[in-house]
């Protein structure tokens, strides 16, 4: 390797050697595909996992006598589990590396998935519904991290930004699964999130470790073989600042703003907490605003969510960051409001107005796997991001455990005015706390 001559300071804050280029500014190549693809992947697998409970739970209620305490504990229970894992691998992967923590929790992911298969009774169910969430939250930690890490600085915000899209593939591909499934085989179908897990898992043996990763821990010549090899000899690593040998979680807090820190997760916590709690209960949602359910209702709102993951894409490149939270969670804030007080609309203006609302969540929820990884150096991104996860899915856990007894004890109407109350805590938030990230250089 040859060595590299003086360096000099380009327009973007970045000191790369005259004559080379830095990876931030290189095109889409192959392996820039391949780790796509890969963070793509685990994100079907989580959305598909995440989804499929919906249709497993009416059967698994039938068949193992839930209560809807218990109903909520397992639809939360996955959640709980990203809590964990959010707070827990994000710090792994930090210290000892992205590779082999994004690699590992795709076998997870297979065993317990198939594990599901010999469900007895709530609590064992639970159990495993943990177990998939902490795994989860791996995904989210190592995986937008890495795919952070690898996009050139240009294509960021649309690779990114198509994560929430994929995971909503997953997702609505978990309502397709479950309507044609006998539901006698409800276990079968818990299980079947295995089948893309292990498609993914083969596709990530060809991913390597971060250069980015491995350049802030000092292994500099490491890093620049990988690029040399997979980029061409004309590029360089950018340069990242180094991590303090045996770094604790207690720098991370240190060395961060508190606001941003706060910030990463209560925007996100905000955004899932009504997603989660009203999609994963949709039908007795509906019921409440006096609309049918069946298979053409939830068609029409899971080609919503898909609309919405799209339009959300495009929002993430025509707007700021700041821009997008701010108008998205003011937008929700008042499409709730309505359909809580309006207690006696038309049924077609519900439909509209609940259509709407799905759009725009579904929308809003593709800054999730932009922003964070943008906030943090690459010595912390993998821990930030994970906490962020972690302190979004307080937010997604309680809401989907109250939901079911919310509508018991008052109705919808008045569950989705407590739903409101997330969406307007985003606002005031990212008014007051939003960063703004949009091409900003990593580690800059």
């Amino acid at each position: 390797m040859s060595v590299a001559p003086e360096s000099t300071r380009e327009g973007s804050g970045v000191e790369i050697p005259v004559g080379r280029r830095s990876t931030d500014d290189a095109p889409i190549n192959a392996l820039v595909a391949l780790v796509s693809i890969s963070a793509f992947g685990g994100i079907i697998v989580d959305g598909y996992i995440l989804g499929v409970i919906g249709g497993a739970i009416g059967p698994a209620t039938a068949e193992l006598g839930l209560s809807p305490l218990g109903q909520g504990l397992i639809a939360s229970s996955a959640l709980i589990g990203i809590f964990i894992s959010g707070l827990l691998f994000g710090r792994i992967a930090d210290r000892f590396g992205r590779k082999r923590v994004f690699f590992w929790n795709l076998v997870g992911f297979t065993v317990v998935s198939l594990l599901q298969l010999f469900v007895a009774g709530t609590w064992d169910l639970v159990a495993l519904r943990l177990l998939l969430g902490l795994l989860i939250g791996v995904e989210y930690a190592v995986g937008t991290s890495l795919l952070a890490e690898f996009a050139p600085r240009k294509h960021r915000t649309t690779l990114l930004g198509a994560i929430a899209l994929f995971w909503f593939v997953g997702f609505v591909g978990a309502f397709f699964v479950a309507h044609f499934w006998p539901e006698e085989h409800w276990r079968w179908l818990l299980a079947s999130s295995a089948v893309p897990a292990v498609i993914t898992l083969l596709i990530r043996f060809g991913v390597p470790e971060s250069p980015r990763w491995l350049a802030s821990q000092g292994r500099r010549e490491e890093a620049q073989a990988i690029v040399e090899r997979r980029y061409g000899p004309e590029y360089v690593v950018p340069p990242a600042v180094t991590a303090v040998a045996n770094s604790t979680l207690l720098q991370f807090f240190r060395e961060n703003d508190w606001r941003r820190i706060l910030y990463s997760g209560l925007f996100w916590f905000c955004q899932v907490g009504p997603l989660f709690a009203i999609f994963t209960f949709l039908v007795p949602v509906l019921a409440g605003l006096g609309l049918e359910g069946g298979f053409a209702t939830d068609l029409l709102m899971n080609g919503l969510q898909l609309a919405g993951a799209v339009f959300g894409l495009w929002l993430l490149w025509l707007l700021s960051r700041r821009t997008f939270v701010i108008s998205t969670f003011a937008a929700m804030f008042v499409l709730l409001v309505v359909l809580g007080l309006w207690t006696d609309m038309p049924p077609w203006l519900a439909v509209v107005i609940f259509g709407v609302f799905a759009f725009v969540i579904t929308g809003s929820n593709n800054i999730q796997y932009v922003y964070p990884p943008e906030m943090f150096d690459t010595r912390f991104r993998s821990t930030g991001v994970g906490f962020a996860a972690a302190f979004s899915r307080v937010g997604a856990a309680g809401a989907t455990y109250l939901l079911p007894l919310s509508l018991e004890a008052w109705g919808s109407a008045a569950t989705l005015l407590i739903a409101a109350v997330f969406p307007l805590i985003g606002l005031v938030a990212s008014v007051k706390w939003a960063p703004e990230t949009k091409y900003r250089v990593l580690d800059a």
